[in-house]
């Protein structure tokens, strides 16, 4: 198919008058299903012939007739709006049927926001949504993955993405209730055994700061924040959590708080694609905002 140079094709808005006038046989009823007044469609019909240089409808009696040159041009407009209404029709049945898709870290995806999606799918039963469990950044830019939740600091940006604050919470120091009765001062620290995530860099600094030196201390390493927190559950050593993840843990006992003032802030964030977002995409932004959002 050859390039269409669009400034040769007259408006849409006077084909689309032409094409209802000639299939419903007359400006009145063409009116009422364009939704304007029947002289605001015959000026457009007129303005058509003006601008082709052709008669396209003629009077005759009280009705109108089509030229041959008019029947001509509605065969070619009823099959090319056909067209684009089906092709309309099968994109919105798409988008119907497509999923909302997160990519998001094991540890939220687990402890906060599958205990609340059920409240989503109560209040939208009609949107489906998968999940992508990973701690790496989604590319974004291919459409597979309509939203990222990621942590970072607070003034963190993602290049070539839109992002917006989700949630702050704290980075806490945590052990089962029975290691973390033995630490009653800082001291006592050096002496407990300690599981590390071998991916988080900022570790090795919090602990420089509480006077630690982590190659004198017995670590255990997981790179999985549940089986991280499975472990410090069963006693086998202390760890650095945040406490929206853990707070479940917290709630129940099986974990308890050591006192820690060098710690951080976390901050979680919503991370999208540059542009307009779905309409499914923004009810479950919205979502996220109201049952998990902090505010900046």
């Amino acid at each position: 198919m050859s390039d269409i140079d669009w400034r040769d094709l007259p408006s849409l808005s006077s084909l689309r008058a032409f094409e209802a006038t000639a299939r419903l046989d007359g400006f009145s009823a063409a009116a009422r299903a364009l939704n304007v007044t029947p002289a605001a469609v015959a000026q457009q019909v007129r303005g058509l012939e003006a601008e082709l240089g052709v008669t396209l409808v003629r009077r005759q009696g009280r009705g109108l007739v089509l030229t041959p040159e008019g029947a001509g041009l509605v065969a070619a407009l009823t099959d090319g709006f056909g067209t684009i209404a089906e092709a309309v029709t099968r994109v919105r049945q798409d988008e119907a049927q497509r999923s909302v898709r997160v990519s998001t870290t094991q540890g939220f995806a687990q402890w906060v926001m599958m205990p609340g999606l059920a409240r989503f799918w109560e209040a939208h039963p009609d949107i489906r949504v998968s999940m992508d469990i990973t701690s790496k950044l989604a590319d974004l830019g291919d459409g597979r993955i309509d939203i990222a939740i990621r942590s970072g600091p607070a003034d963190f940006s993602w290049p070539g993405t839109e992002a917006e604050l989700l949630m702050r919470s704290r980075y806490i120091l945590i052990g089962a209730p029975d290691l973390a009765a033995r630490v009653r001062t800082t001291a006592d620290l050096q002496h407990m055994p300690w599981i590390f995530d071998p991916r988080n860099g900022s570790e090795p600094r919090w602990l420089a700061q509480l006077g630690l030196d982590p190659k004198t201390l017995r670590v255990t390493e997981i790179a999985s924040p549940v089986l991280e927190v499975a472990s410090a559950v069963q006693g086998y050593g202390l760890m650095f959590g945040v406490e929206s993840i853990v707070r479940t843990e917290l709630e129940a006992g099986r974990l308890v708080e050591i006192p820690c003032d060098i710690l951080p802030e976390a901050a979680y964030f919503i991370v999208t694609a540059p542009g307009p977002r779905r309409q499914r995409v923004q009810v479950f932004i919205d979502w996220l905002k109201d049952s998990f959002g902090t505010g900046d």
